[in-house]
């Protein structure tokens, strides 16, 4: 973007999205790269009536929190915005925004749960990259731009799992071997506790030539599986011939199974914290039913079976109903039972009503639009307790409103940092009757 003017400014918070805030003339700019108790020059990129937006130029005072990024893409990638500030202040700064958020809705919490934090590198065990053959035929792999849609190729990611990262020097090698009338869009690398693969979408379906010719190279390195979307279709299609699924330990007696392009919690340590911290905050009752709306493969379902009577999972997509069925079957757990049903129609979840009469536990996991829908059937359902765990603050808190109205009183929050070094804020939050 254009600067438009240079300007210089004591920057006092940070924003939601990592920029620094700061103010000339009462006026407010979002900074990108700056960090609060600095002062710093900055060029304007954004000049708007009641705000403005700009780059950082220069530090004039730094913040003691400021560190150099380990990555040299960073600036340049559009993933790691807060690699430029100490990750115990990252998790300070997520808990913050949390009950800043909760501040501005009255909302008052009894218990703030100390953070979830793990290890700030190769944490990631998922990435979606984005593909583009160069003029040259040759292929780049890499990220997207910061507020742009150009791709920055990359040959190393701090964040990945040291294998997925490994990977990346070998991915345009691999995809060298297809014809030139084949256009890629994105690769999935993904690995689990037992195996690492490449899922590959397409603008068409793979040869059969072209398959041998990937299958060979990749038995030179350590990828077991190969996966294959065309444009055509919905799910990926495994191409090695192999059995063996993806599994991942979700706690010391739960085992789950999974596919590429599957959802699954990216970070397995903090992954497998969440769990236990869930464990540990509801109130397990051996009689009781517990209820996990947007239930995805069993995550969370399955290890809340060992601890009730009866667990119903629902879930919007049948294919991770399907997944999470085949997970019980796996684990050997009988009293959970999954269903499919639209979370954003109240109607769709009576089906749980007419088959369970009284809920005790409601789990809550959505996607970042919360779960507005789902929200007066949770309110009906009269559970004594519920677990929201949430992606977006904001979202959140509009559905615990929701619940406050109802008599629900917030017991415990806690910020989970299921992906340092970004400004994704992830929470756990406990509300009881």
């Amino acid at each position: 973007m254009r600067v438009t003017q240079t300007l210089t400014c004591d920057i006092k918070d940070l924003s939601h999205d990592g920029r620094g805030v700061g103010r000339v003339n009462g006026k407010a700019y979002f900074i990108d790269g700056a960090l609060p108790e600095e002062k710093v020059t900055f060029g304007v990129t954004v000049q708007k009536r009641n705000f403005g937006e700009g780059r950082l130029t220069n530090i004039q005072s730094g913040s003691a929190y400021r560190v150099t990024p380990e990555c040299k893409y960073f600036s340049k990638c559009g993933g790691c915005s807060l690699q430029h500030l100490e990750h115990s202040q990252q998790v300070e700064f997520k808990k913050q925004q949390i009950l800043k958020t909760l501040g501005r809705s009255n909302i008052a919490v009894e218990n703030i749960l100390d953070p979830l934090s793990g290890n700030a590198n190769h944490y990631r065990r998922r990435a979606r990259l984005a593909v583009q053959r160069a003029r040259d035929g040759e292929f780049l792999v890499g990220f997207r731009n910061a507020r742009s849609n150009r791709i920055e190729p990359v040959s190393h990611c701090l964040v990945l799992d040291p294998a997925l990262d490994a990977l990346l020097t070998k991915l345009p090698s691999f995809l060298g071997n297809l014809k030139r009338d084949i256009k890629i869009t994105s690769a999935e690398l993904v690995v689990g506790d037992n195996a690492l693969a490449m899922a590959i979408d397409a603008s068409r379906d793979i040869s059969l030539e072209e398959t041998n010719a990937i299958l060979q190279e990749m038995k030179q390195s350590t990828v077991a599986q190969l996966w294959w979307r065309d444009s055509t279709a919905s799910s990926y299609q495994r191409l090695d011939k192999g059995t063996q699924s993806l599994e991942f330990e979700v706690s010391d007696d739960v085992k789950i199974g999974f596919e590429p392009g599957q959802f699954i919690q990216v970070n397995g340590v903090i992954n497998r914290q969440m769990i236990d911290q869930m464990l540990k905050l509801v109130c397990k009752n051996i009689n009781g039913v517990a209820v996990d709306l947007f239930c995805g493969s069993g995550n969370l379902s399955l290890p809340l079976a060992r601890h009730f009577k009866r667990v119903i999972g629902v879930e919007g997509y049948s294919s991770l109903v399907d997944a999470a069925r085949r997970n019980a079957d796996f684990n050997k757990i009988s009293n959970a039972e999954f269903l499919v049903a639209d979370l954003n129609k109240v109607g769709d979840l009576n089906v749980v009503t007419k088959i369970a009469s009284k809920i005790d536990l409601v789990v809550l996991d959505p996607p970042r639009q919360g779960a507005a829908g789902a929200m007066p059937w949770v309110v009906k359902s009269r559970a004594k307790q519920i677990m929201y765990i949430s992606c977006h603050p904001s979202t959140m808190v509009r559905d615990a409103e929701v619940l406050m109205e109802a008599g629900y009183k917030l017991k415990h929050i806690g910020a989970m940092d299921m992906f340092p070094h970004t400004t994704h804020i992830e929470s756990m939050a406990v509300f009881e009757l």
